[in-house]
């Protein structure tokens, strides 16, 4: 064999030698099998936890103190003055309506009084009132409120029947507002004045 040949060799077969010992080196090894853990004991700081009571005391009952015979009484009705909240109060209510009439044709008024319930004449008209109230305490305005009727029948001719009456007006009338329902007559007016008790009757004097 030349020595050419020979040294050739040499130096394939140490190549060869660096080139397996290469890509040994760059193989990444394998993992370290894994260690069995050990088990988690408590610290030594940390308090033991404690086991349940075997018994548990029953505790004392509590003492109440006897009801006095006024919280155990009903509470009393309550009276015919008491006013419940929210319901308004009732109007109160007279038996005799004061009224004014006029004539428009002489200009000449008159003032005078009508009972409930009793028809009262002024010339050709017929005053009749059916009820006549004042406004309640809880009211803005202090008034007279009176409902009546108004019937035109003037006074028969002597020899003669008398006509059968006419109604002018009926409802309400209102002494503070007397134009809120006025009496609609060619020749007469009339308005509300108050509202008031009758007097009581004199006693005659033996």
């Amino acid at each position: 064999m030349p020595p050419r040949t020979f040294r050739r060799r040499i130096w394939l077969a140490a190549l060869a030698a660096v080139n397996l010992a290469g890509l040994a080196a760059a193989q990444p090894a394998p993992p370290p099998p894994p260690t069995p853990m050990a088990p988690e004991t408590p610290s030594r700081g940390a308090p033991a936890e404690e086991a349940p009571p075997v018994s548990v005391p029953v505790p004392a009952p509590i003492a109440v103190p006897p009801m006095s015979e006024k919280e155990v009484a009903a509470a009393p009705p309550p009276t015919a003055e008491a006013k419940l909240p929210g319901v308004p109060e009732r109007r109160a209510r007279y038996d005799v309506a004061v009224l004014e009439a006029l004539d428009k044709v002489t200009a000449e008024s008159l003032r005078f009084e009508a009972a409930v319930g009793r028809p009262i004449r002024y010339k050709s008209l017929i005053f009749t009132v059916k009820a006549c109230e004042r406004s309640a305490s809880d009211e803005p305005i202090d008034d007279s409120i009176a409902y009546l009727t108004v019937d035109s029948q003037p006074r028969p001719a002597p020899g003669k029947p008398p006509l059968s009456p006419r109604q002018t007006f009926k409802g309400w009338m209102y002494a503070s507002s007397p134009g809120l329902h006025p009496l609609e007559h060619p020749v007469y007016d009339a308005w509300l004045i108050t509202c008031r008790a009758a007097a009581p009757p004199i006693a005659s004097a033996r």
